[in-house]
């Protein structure tokens, strides 16, 4: 196949700019933000299931706490009623020393369950506390979430400008390109990653590899329209 040597130089231009478009992409691909927002956001979901097993926790001993509050207004009701048979004087004597035991007993009861009611109190608390802190380390997450993606955002719209430059000036070189030659570069590089390298001082500027002595002189006696390729990376070797 043959092409103008112009023709085959600006394969050299086509390549750098497809290796600039390559560059962007693979940092749009591996911005190193998109790792850190992968984190966070897998955490927000296992913070959500805390918060939601809190509430559970302190719905249930709020059920506790007013079961505990109706145990002791019984209990001090029945303790009030006993204290007014105690003081009628229609109450036996027989009867005092039975309805002292039992306020005796029921205060005793009563204390207990305000302990307990005391308990629950503090354990409710503790878990509304419990429940503020995770609710601020939800919104800590989420909001270095927001900021990153406003970031990568930002970084992104600044990558896609660049493309849409060198995407325009590939355009304007492929136009100066014999279709034939384009269409070789096109499927060497999808096939290798280069379509082209530069030739020079019996190396291949795409690999970097040095070509062995008799090719350079096959290279060097081929007419300079005649496309010549990299024996090791088979890319389209420009020569000077």
């Amino acid at each position: 196949m043959k092409a103008k040597v112009e023709s085959q130089r600006l394969l050299l231009d086509l390549n750098s700019i497809d290796q600039s478009i390559s560059k962007l992409d693979y940092q749009k691909k591996n911005h190193p933000q998109l790792m850190k927002i992968t984190e966070l956001t897998a955490r927000v979901p296992s913070i959500e299931a805390s918060i939601v097993e809190n509430d559970s926790q302190i719905t249930e001993t709020k059920k506790e706490v007013s079961k505990a509050e109706i145990d002791v207004e019984n209990i001090s009701k029945r303790v009030q009623k006993d204290k007014e048979r105690l003081a009628s004087s229609e109450t036996s004597a027989k009867d005092l020393t039975q309805i002292q035991h039992e306020i005796g007993t029921l205060e005793s009861k009563q204390k207990e369950l305000e302990e307990v009611q005391i308990e629950f109190l503090e354990k409710v608390e503790d878990l509304e506390h419990k429940k503020r802190g995770l609710q601020e380390i939800l919104e800590q997450v989420k909001a270095e979430i927001s900021e990153l993606n406003t970031s990568i955002k930002a970084d992104f719209e600044k990558a896609n400008k660049e493309i849409a430059i060198f995407a325009t000036e590939r355009q304007t070189v492929v136009g100066k390109i014999e279709k034939e030659l384009v269409a070789l570069y096109e499927k060497i590089r999808s096939e290798h990653g280069n379509g082209a390298g530069l030739f020079s001082h019996g190396t291949c500027n795409s690999c970097q590899i040095q070509i062995s002595p008799s090719e350079i002189n096959n290279i060097n006696a081929t007419d300079p329209e005649e496309i010549v390729r990299c024996e090791n990376c088979r890319c389209v070797l420009v020569r000077n």
